[in-house]
């Protein structure tokens, strides 16, 4: 727990910092350059983030194979054990409990699109301090900068509207995608 409030500390003095450089009338390549620095944090933070929801995913997709599988067994079992009828009870509502969970949350989506857009920002990263791809072609430091915040402040949009459409119940989802 420690660790949590040092890292919310420093998020939110990184918070500040930009809050100060904006007010201050800092010149923009110095927020530009912060900007560059909070990438690699963010980068860190979204695949922590889809960690937690590929290991989530995981345990929901473990019970559902397991489960599914036991109720099956406990199922045919059933004739000779009529006690098993409950435990096959038990085992296949959570199965259901797990399904309904991993269809209405998309733990799995939710981790592929927090891991893709932490790769995207890395990918610029590195291509912005060796300058290759859309960054070799830029005339100076301050160019490829300003390539390079456009581009990631992209990604994190982007990351965002993602993010909102899962939030989104079911039957709003699947209209918008129409």
């Amino acid at each position: 727990q420690k660790e949590r409030d040092i890292e919310l500390d420093l998020s939110e003095l990184r918070d500040e910092r930009k809050v100060i450089a904006g007010h201050a009338g800092m010149n923009i390549e110095v927020r530009r350059v912060a900007y560059r620095d909070d990438a690699y944090a963010d980068v860190r933070n979204l695949r922590e983030e889809a960690s937690r929801y590929r290991r989530v995913n995981n345990v929901l997709q473990a019970i559902l194979i397991i489960g599914s599988l036991a109720a099956t067994g406990a199922s045919a079992i059933i004739g000779q054990i009529p006690e098993v009828r409950w435990v096959t009870l038990g085992i296949t509502f959570i199965v259901g409990i797990s399904n309904g969970f991993m269809g209405y949350f998309k733990y799995k989506e939710r981790s592929f699109y927090l891991q893709q857009t932490a790769d995207a920002i890395e990918t610029e990263w590195e291509a912005v301090e060796v300058g290759v791809a859309r960054y070799k072609d830029a005339s100076d430091e301050t160019a490829r900068l300003a390539l390079f915040v456009d581009e990631v402040h992209h990604l994190k949009s982007e990351q965002k509207k993602r993010q909102q459409s899962l939030e989104q119940p079911p039957d709003v989802r699947g209209s918008k995608e129409s």
